[in-house]
């Protein structure tokens, strides 16, 4: 499994209260990244991650993943036998970049993909969800990273707060 299919997972099961499915095998090779249900509100999702360091996404790759990922025939007919007529909603994950409405747009109402940054997800696991001493590695990973950066902002601040020696 791809790193950010682990940290999206963990953002489903943490922030979301979601269970998850994870690299659900289809027929001809194919591979739906995840598979999500929140059992108190029965709302459900399909999830393809394409973080691509370095690339912008355009509105071509949209539709190539769209087709390929999200309405080809074998990926429908494998969530259809886990969701059954339900309605889901389908999310792309990519990677941070500036965020581009025209693509934004164009993936909602084309092929009704809602598009998510995975740093949104990283901030906001640091940021609100309490751990401490996780045995999970996601969560340990960004439990350690929540600790730099809370002494780096210790660090910075006791820095800035040095006044410059007057010169004699």
């Amino acid at each position: 499994m791809e790193p950010e299919v682990h940290i999206i997972e963990k953002y489903f099961q943490e922030a979301k209260h979601c269970f998850t499915m994870t690299n659900i095998k289809c027929k001809s090779g194919r591979e739906i990244d995840l598979l999500a249900i929140n059992p108190l509100t029965g709302e459900k999702y399909h999830v393809e991650s394409k973080v691509w360091l370095g690339k912008k996404f355009r509105v071509k790759d949209i539709n190539s993943l769209a087709k390929e990922k999200f309405e080809h025939p074998i990926v429908k007919e494998k969530i259809q036998k886990f969701f059954r007529d339900s309605k889901y909603r389908k999310w792309l994950v990519i990677q941070p970049q500036k965020v581009d409405f025209q693509l934004d747009d164009f993936a909602r109402e084309k092929y009704g993909i809602e598009i998510q940054y995975i740093e949104v997800f990283l901030r906001m696991m640091m940021r609100k969800l309490s751990f401490k001493g996780s045995r999970d590695h996601v969560l340990r990973t960004l439990e350690l990273f929540r600790i730099i950066r809370e002494f780096d902002r210790t660090h910075v601040s006791k820095i800035r707060i040095q006044k410059p020696r007057a010169l004699a």
